[in-house]
């Protein structure tokens, strides 16, 4: 049965639906703490050091083991292994052993004196690019110095003046610095994307969890608020306790962990009010839309990975196939995580989120039409099943 009540108390019925929910609070208050502390626990030393290198050396000269030793020298590498052919070398990288392998071609040190061209070959497994990076950097390094160093001394045997040879061979200096990273760690690349997503999946489950077993309430004619006082109030309550979360996320936590975050607070309220009323009514629409409630965690569980994939954080977005785009635009999550990434991580100003701010306000527009209509479609056949079971008890 349906009864009228007032707002204050529609909206402490709805409050006591969702903190007597066990499994809603588990995945709202345990489940963004959990996250929170476990997900970037294995990156808390998250700067790549010096990355194992094996170094095959084919040429056995005196150049050769001065490169081998530069390249030891260097704060990104550390010469682990000098196997005796490619075949071991294989064996190393695919065991992990090390992570690359410098291979110095033979007659190389006769090569460097007779100015000719030396091709010096790597190896790697840049499906870790940090690590892949830092070990090209380091190299580049090594070899860099050594050919200054050879030129120099080519240029003493010539009788010329060896002066000039540096800025000919690097003719301006790079001061590389990270300023969206400026660690260049693993905390500051994945952490911020993947705690918006967390935000995204935790609150589906729960707004979802909560409609499901409302709709079941109504469905067997228990006492329950009317839908115009029940539905408006369960997305103000679920907002607003979503921005709490996620100020506690890109507040607390991000200090915590050493995260740069360059938003204005207004900013940042603002766009997290509108990220999360899309997410909200997401989360309703699937609500209606599905049967049971452990359905909505195992959609979440299914649609994790994808969405980290397709975000365009961990693969660019423009790589992606326009049709793939352009789908997981309607996922609240993606749209979301680049804004808040181009927001807070990029310090870019909330007027050049245009694109994103559109995404999540049509996304918002078409969810809570969405709902409009599946809650009158579900409304209209209870009556119609009550007025049936009503005239049957009347015979």
């Amino acid at each position: 049965m349906i009864r009228n009540t007032s707002l204050w108390g529609a909206w402490k019925a709805e409050l006591s639906n969702i903190i007597h929910d066990r499994s809603v609070m588990l995945v709202m208050i345990g489940g963004i703490l959990f996250y929170a502390l476990l997900y970037p626990l294995p990156y808390q030393k998250n700067v790549p050091g010096q990355q194992a290198l094996a170094v095959l050396d084919q040429d056995r000269s005196a150049l050769a083991r001065q490169l081998i030793r530069m390249a030891d020298a260097t704060p990104q590498l550390r010469v682990a292994a000098v196997p005796q052919s490619m075949s071991e070398a294989t064996v190393l990288l695919e065991n992990d052993v090390v992570h690359g392998l410098l291979v110095i071609p033979a007659n190389f040190e006769r090569d460097v004196y007779l100015g000719r061209p030396v091709n010096i070959a790597f190896a790697g497994d840049a499906s870790y690019f940090l690590i892949y990076g830092n070990i090209v950097e380091g190299l580049l390094k090594a070899t860099t110095t050594l050919s200054v160093e050879t030129q120099i001394i080519s240029s003493f045997r010539k009788g010329s003046s060896p002066a000039n040879i540096p800025g000919e061979i690097m003719p301006f200096r790079m001061s590389p610095h990270g300023v969206f990273n400026p660690t260049g760690g693993y905390i500051n690349y994945i952490v911020p994307a993947v705690f918006v997503l967390i935000l995204h999946q935790t609150l589906l489950i729960a707004a979802g969890t909560v409609t499901i077993k409302d709709r079941a309430r109504r469905l067997s004619g228990l006492v329950t608020t009317p839908l115009r006082q029940a539905l408006p109030l369960r997305l103000i309550t679920f907002v607003l306790a979503y921005l709490i979360l996620a100020l506690l996320y890109f507040g607390f936590f991000f200090q915590l962990y050493g995260v740069p975050h360059a938003a204005p607070q207004l900013a940042l309220i603002g766009f997290s009010l509108l990220f999360l009323t899309s997410t909200t009514l997401f989360a309703i629409l699937l609500g209606y839309l599905l049967p049971r409630p452990e359905l909505t965690t195992v959609i979440v569980l299914l649609s994790s990975l994808p969405i980290v994939f397709t975000a365009g954080f961990a693969w660019p977005a423009s790589n992606l196939p326009e049709w793939l785009d352009a789908l997981t635009m309607m996922i609240p999550a993606k749209p979301g995580i680049q804004g808040f990434l181009s927001l807070n991580q990029m310090g870019a100003p909330i007027q050049s989120l245009t694109s994103e701010i559109a995404y999540l306000s049509g996304l918002s527009l078409f969810f809570g039409l969405g709902i409009l209509l599946l809650a009158m479609s579900e409304r209209r056949r209870s009556r119609n099943q009550m007025d049936a079971e009503s005239a049957a008890r009347s015979y």
